[in-house]
């Protein structure tokens, strides 16, 4: 089964006849004949859409999605109105009033099946941005309101016609209902279309001549990524079912069946920018808790949670291309004496600076994390003993070269880092792993890991080398250090 519709109607051969056309889809029907019994009816079947008549016996199709505002859990179910009077003011009331769209009778078969799949589609996605975005920050989050009319007002709006002289004409009558920017384009103006910053929204008219290449362009804004989360909006002109039920299916958000009409257009393009911001908002908020995820708060490095499959990630391409790459552990030395003599604030500036120093002195490649409360990670790809040991010594004097100067500490504090580094190559080959024994007895240390978590392990003993050997200094392995 595709999904559960509820179909409402008080005129039971109407409700009949829906139900086979929905059937035939292998959608589940569920039904009702008026809106008293809206809500009890969703909250039973809990459908995935709503389709209802115009008019019932005791309410219109306004009062049903007024009915399922009443309850959080039903508010956003998309809502399609049938109506027996297909008057440009009937269609403009229901709209505004929050009905996703209005089909005239006798209902279309294949107008009425692309609608239903995009709604539907629309909503599934919209859902799992919500999943996204509470899992992302590992609480439910409240539902976010709807975008404010002003919160819309700085969008740009494409108007893609066959013929630049059309899109112009468009504008020119919708730039007295909007607000927005408005770009005129024809088909061709691809490049133009696609230089940034790309429209927030796309108008496209399909007649006979552009129906192809309007589509197929359609379909491309769908599929870039510059473009993807653009609306797009389709104006068959003249109406036309097929070309706007092929519209949807290709991606389209919405479409405008009766042909161009200013005030519609007007009005569905406000309510689609309006989801988009609302979903915007919901992928920025996905963004920031996956950041957070992985993010160290106070430094804004990376934490231990990223580090770690970084490592693994890095160890993998090694062990396939034969390249080898650094592991540094490094750790402020004495930072509890500057805790305890100075106070946590002082501390916590000092850490702040520490990460800004090391990560300047960081590659694009390479990855930092703050894996400790004075512990840090460093991985560099590529890098040999001989580069590692420079670039150990430089994230050092990075530390040491400059007192920190501390908000309400009135003398710099002397700062020093201690760090143990390794090298990792195939820590699966066995001939590899003949290579580290024999650089570990040069070196005094088995250098033979065989694993990522072994290799951890070699780095966190060789900053205790260094630690050992008076800090402010990085250990190669036991015997090989260079003071920084």
């Amino acid at each position: 089964m595709q999904g559960t519709i509820l179909v409402i109607d008080g005129i039971s051969t109407n409700r009949i006849m829906l139900k086979v056309q929905l059937a035939g889809a292998c959608y589940g029907v569920e039904q009702a004949d008026c809106v008293a019994d809206v809500l009890e009816a969703a909250r039973y079947c809990r459908p995935d859409l709503v389709l209802t008549a115009m008019s019932l016996p005791d309410g219109t199709a306004a009062d049903v999605k007024n009915a399922l505002r009443q309850d959080e859990m039903l508010a956003d179910i998309p809502v399609i109105a049938i109506t027996q009077s297909n008057a440009p003011e009937r269609r403009l009331h229901a709209l505004s009033a929050g009905i996703d769209d209005v089909l005239p009778q006798p209902v279309d078969d294949v107008i009425l099946q692309a609608r239903i799949r995009s709604l539907l589609r629309a909503r599934s996605a919209n859902e799992e941005l919500h999943m996204q975005r509470d899992a992302s920050h590992g609480f439910v989050l409240p539902l976010s309101d709807r975008a404010g009319h002003n919160e819309c007002n700085g969008a740009s709006v494409a108007l893609v016609a066959q013929d630049t002289q059309t899109a112009q004409a468009w504008a020119k009558r919708l730039s007295d209902h909007v607000p927005y920017e408005l770009r005129c384009h024809d088909l061709d103006d691809i490049k133009l279309m696609m230089s940034a910053p790309v429209a927030d929204v796309f108008i496209i008219e399909l007649n006979e001549l552009s129906a192809g290449p309007g589509l197929r362009l359609l379909a491309d804004l769908r599929a870039r990524a510059a473009t993807r989360q653009s609306v797009v909006i389709a104006v068959p002109n003249p109406a036309d079912p097929m070309i706007a039920a092929e519209a949807l299916d290709r991606g389209a958000h919405d479409v405008l069946q009766a042909g161009f009409d200013v005030d519609e257009l007007a009005l569905r393009l406000t309510t689609q920018l309006q989801y988009k911001s609302r979903n915007d908002r919901l992928r920025d908020s996905v963004r920031n808790g996956l950041r957070a995820a992985v993010q160290d708060p106070m430094t804004g490095l990376y934490n231990r949670r990223y580090a770690k499959p970084f490592l693994d990630r890095t160890a993998k391409r090694a062990a396939e291309s034969g390249d080898s790459f650094a592991l540094m552990l490094a750790d402020l030395d004495h930072f509890k004496q500057i805790n305890d003599q100075y106070g946590h604030p002082a501390g916590d500036a000092v850490l702040i600076e520490a990460a800004r120093r090391l990560q300047a002195h960081m590659r694009p490649v390479d990855l930092i994390a703050r894996v400790g409360g004075e512990e840090f990670m460093m991985v560099l790809p590529g890098a040999d003993e001989i580069s590692a040991g420079i670039a150990a010594v430089e994230l050092c004097n990075a530390i040491n070269s400059k007192p920190f100067t501390v908000p309400g500490i009135a003398q710099p504090i002397e700062v020093t880092i201690s760090i143990g580094a390794v090298i990792g190559r195939d820590l699966t080959r066995k001939e590899d792993r003949g290579d580290w024994a024999e650089m570990g007895e040069k070196r005094g240390q088995d250098r033979g890991a065989t694993n990522v978590t072994e290799l951890i392990s070699l780095a966190d003993r060789a900053l205790y080398d260094a630690k050992d050997a008076g800090r402010n200094q990085v250990t190669l392995g036991k015997n090989s250090t260079a003071a920084a």
